[in-house]
């Protein structure tokens, strides 16, 4: 057991437990450096117990959902990394106590697969997160979506859990989404209720397959990426333009550094070799950010969650 964690963190948890805990595995770049622990709570219980431990040890705490949007640094990460892959965190349930076109996501789930499934169903109201890789605690935190729509389109409710294991339901209401963003407390988030509508399955399954085309055609899917980059940023007159096309203004599509490169199909991919080093990832969004200032006069944010022991966000010009 590393000393700097106890075992007091994880004693008669009912959990799956990993020490120095390897991540790049877990993420969809493919790169990156260790954990100091990794747990996989298999209850709600016991994850509550385990966010308590980690407030009264002062452990950080960092949960890790499907690594979509993830950059883990070759330095890895102190504290606890918390997976909510266990079959208590990954089955949705679909109309709940009987109410008819809403359904129970707990954090964990595979967006994806709850979309085929609604799809099936004939509920409407996903088909926007086709081809967007994420799981529901991840793609809710961030109002994950793009040109057709996003998650919070869809949202009733979402329920986070903090430090002392205290659960709080949010009615979407008071949720303020927005671009690449919502309005949840920095707490875990255990589960979104979401509303949908009825639709038929056959012409759901054709929209989503359109919507899905559509994303393999304009984007680099089979590289080692996390979608796009960088947000869009907001113009001088409010408008949002697209930061893919000011990379390629300031010349950097194909650009290269060290085991990482920009895509040369989509500007606001950066992409990773097998093998190659997470920090080579950063230093090129660094370059890339330095160049779209340079030429454009525009500062582009980091979309992408960065984690390393030492890492301090850039900061803004």
């Amino acid at each position: 057991m590393n000393a700097s964690m106890p075992t007091s963190l994880t004693d008669g948890l009912d959990a799956i437990i990993e020490m120095d805990a390897p991540l790049a595995g877990h993420t969809w770049f493919g790169v990156g450096g260790n954990a100091d622990m990794l747990v996989r709570p298999k209850t709600e219980a016991a994850l509550k117990e385990l966010v308590r431990r980690c407030h009264n040890e002062n452990k950080t705490v960092r949960v890790l959902g499907s690594g979509a949007n993830l950059l883990v640094l070759d330095e890895g990460v102190d504290g606890v990394v918390i997976k909510l892959d266990q079959p208590a965190f990954t089955q949705w349930t679909l109309r709940p106590n009987g109410e008819s076109n809403k359904v129970l996501a707990p954090a964990g789930v595979d967006v994806l697969k709850l979309l085929n499934a609604c799809v099936r169903e004939g509920l409407d109201g996903l088909c926007q997160m086709a081809g967007i890789p994420a799981s529901m605690g991840g793609a809710t935190r961030m109002n994950a979506g793009g040109k057709f729509g996003c998650i919070g389109d869809a949202i009733h409710s979402v329920a986070t859990m903090n430090h002392r294991g205290e659960v709080r339901v949010h009615p979407h209401s008071a949720i303020q989404f927005s671009y690449r963003h919502s309005g949840l407390p920095q707490d875990l988030i255990l589960w979104t209720l979401l509303q949908l509508n009825p639709g038929d399955p056959v012409a759901l399954r054709q929209k989503m397959l359109e919507i899905y085309q559509f994303k393999k055609d304009s984007q680099p899917l089979a590289e080692h990426s996390a979608g796009c980059l960088f947000r869009n940023p907001v113009t001088s007159d409010g408008t949002r333009t697209s930061a893919g096309r000011l990379i390629d203004l300031a010349g950097m599509k194909g650009f290269t550094h060290g085991s990482a490169f920009v895509s040369a199909e989509h500007a606001n991919f950066v992409c990773a070799h097998k093998a190659g080093r997470a920090n080579d990832v950063l230093e090129l969004a660094r370059i890339i950010q330095d160049r779209v200032l340079q030429s454009q006069g525009v500062n582009i944010e980091m979309e992408v969650a960065v984690w390393g022991r030492s890492f301090q966000p850039k900061e803004k010009k």
